[in-house]
């Protein structure tokens, strides 16, 4: 059984997450539960119980369902990005932070001029690192853990010894709901607390983010995915992985749009209590 003991989240001893809601909005846990039980079509049972406000624990009955889940992330509920991590043992509830979640990325129309495998390191290396990408012959895709409190990247400048500065754009498959005004998720641009008011009717008509962030998404069965066909496609996705040492970027410099630069806070393999 899953347990909540005081301020403690304890979980049971079969494989467990944590997971939250990115949104501001309120919303009913039992329509949190049945969504995930609709879309999630796992080889055996799991079980969500609520342990705080916007926070839960799926136990699985099998290891591989947690996988499944984990691997295809990103899962939505009301178009907002449920954020996830594994939970290995008892943790007080205000040390835990659910702040990212892995996303694909595509790069169009990339100038013959760049190496596309040193670019995709270089873009990666300013996400922390890429954890999954494809190099096809007019684009590429690369996964990378993005900070959900950080505004979506644009795209980002780049250039070379033969290169002058040339602009990259990025799109994000499989976007959830994100604000017009501050570039981040959870929210649209008429609710957000980022900005003043003023600030909100002034770049309405023009805001700096748009709908030229979404790609189309080439991910298998987001809304409902089975086991035997993630275990076929995570073997054709797996072109190269960016495990290659750093100096191999070099050759490429990056500079980032107006946004603050990538990087996000590591939560680990697993939730452990901090000492």
């Amino acid at each position: 059984m899953l347990s909540v003991k005081g301020s403690r989240v304890v979980p049971s001893s079969k494989p467990t997450l944590i997971c939250t809601v990115w949104m501001t909005k309120l919303y009913k846990p039992e329509s949190f539960r049945a969504h995930m039980k609709s879309i999630w079509k796992t080889r055996k049972k799991f079980e969500i119980q609520m342990v705080g406000q916007n926070l839960f624990l799926i136990s699985f009955e099998l290891a591989d369902d947690l996988e499944l889940i984990l691997e295809g992330r990103p899962w939505f509920f009301r178009n907002n990005v449920i954020l996830f991590d594994r939970l290995c043992q008892a943790v007080d509830r205000d040390q835990i932070r659910l702040t990212s979640s892995p996303y694909w990325m595509k790069i169009d129309s990339i100038s013959p001029k760049f190496d596309k495998k040193d670019l995709m390191h270089a873009i990666g290396a300013t996400f922390g690192g890429i954890l999954r990408s494809e190099i096809n012959e007019d684009s590429c895709r690369l996964r990378v853990n993005f900070d959900v409190q950080r505004p979506l990247r644009r795209g980002i400048f780049v250039s070379t010894s033969a290169v002058s500065k040339v602009w990259v754009p990025f799109k994000y498959e499989n976007l959830p709901m994100f604000c017009f005004g501050c570039g981040r998720l959870g929210h649209g641009l008429s609710n957000c607390t980022q900005l003043t008011h003023e600030r909100i009717s002034k770049i309405n008509e023009n805001p700096p983010y748009s709908l030229a962030l979404k790609a189309e998404s080439k991910l298998f069965g987001k809304e409902s995915i089975k086991f035997n066909a993630w275990i076929k496609k995570v073997g054709a996705q797996c072109l190269y992985t960016g495990g290659e040492k750093a100096a191999q970027i070099s050759t490429v410099e990056v500079a980032g749009d107006n946004n603050e630069m990538g990087g996000h806070r590591n939560v680990g393999n697993c939730w452990e209590e901090r000492r």
